[in-house]
């Protein structure tokens, strides 16, 4: 049945589930009685199927060492996505923004708007904001995260300092890039997150 509702010719399922043609016409037309789970699962893959919904077909019934195997298959499952949601999570991308130390003047026009920091932007991720790598970026210190709300802000989460779009819904703050080959930072709770100011002025990449 579930073959039939893939509308999938035999031959590619086969191919895909890798097993031999012959091998799964021996299981449709019951030839091969009691196929190994693994053949019935990798057939299940292949045809984007649910393996609990074949595996609850009567008359296909798993034999007490079949229902250890499949047991311990879903608690490695279980354990892998637990990980790899961990990882997620505790990834950051790098920092893109130096402190840059105060022997260097700050322009005036910048001055008068509140600029008492400098930083250095680092790669590409703010590129659609006009921030280029090694831009310097003038910043007005503020930890008012309502004043800096939809602007771009230097900040810092554990010692990683970063200059990005600042967004805040619901008091939920999200760091936003402007270049969608980078992806937004999802400030939880939990993290050690440090607005340090708001970027009121931008200079081209110093000269070497």
């Amino acid at each position: 049945m579930a073959i039939e509702k893939s509308g999938m010719k035999h031959g590619a399922i086969a191919a895909e589930a890798g097993i031999t043609a012959a091998t799964l016409s021996r299981v449709l037309t019951a030839a091969h009685e009691r196929p190994a789970l693994e053949t019935i699962v990798r057939i299940t893959h292949a045809i984007n199927e649910n393996v609990g919904w074949i595996l609850d077909e009567p008359g296909y019934v798993l034999s007490a060492d079949e229902q250890r195997r499949l047991h311990d298959a879903v608690r490695i499952l279980e354990t892998s996505l637990q990980s790899a949601t961990r990882q997620r999570r505790s990834a950051r991308p790098e920092s893109n923004a130096v402190a840059i130390g105060a022997n260097r003047e700050i322009p005036r026009a910048f001055a008068a708007l509140g600029a008492r920091l400098i930083y250095e932007a680092a790669g590409d991720s703010m590129i659609g904001a006009a921030i280029a790598d090694r831009d310097l970026l003038f910043v007005k210190p503020t930890n008012n995260i309502r004043e800096a709300s939809r602007k771009i802000v230097v900040c810092r989460i554990g010692a990683d300092e970063y200059v990005k779009h600042l967004d805040v819904r619901n008091g939920h703050i999200r760091l936003l890039s402007r270049n969608e080959r980078h992806g937004p930072i999802e400030v939880r709770d939990d993290d050690d997150f440090e607005l340090i100011g708001i970027v009121v002025g931008r200079a081209g990449a110093p000269v070497a």
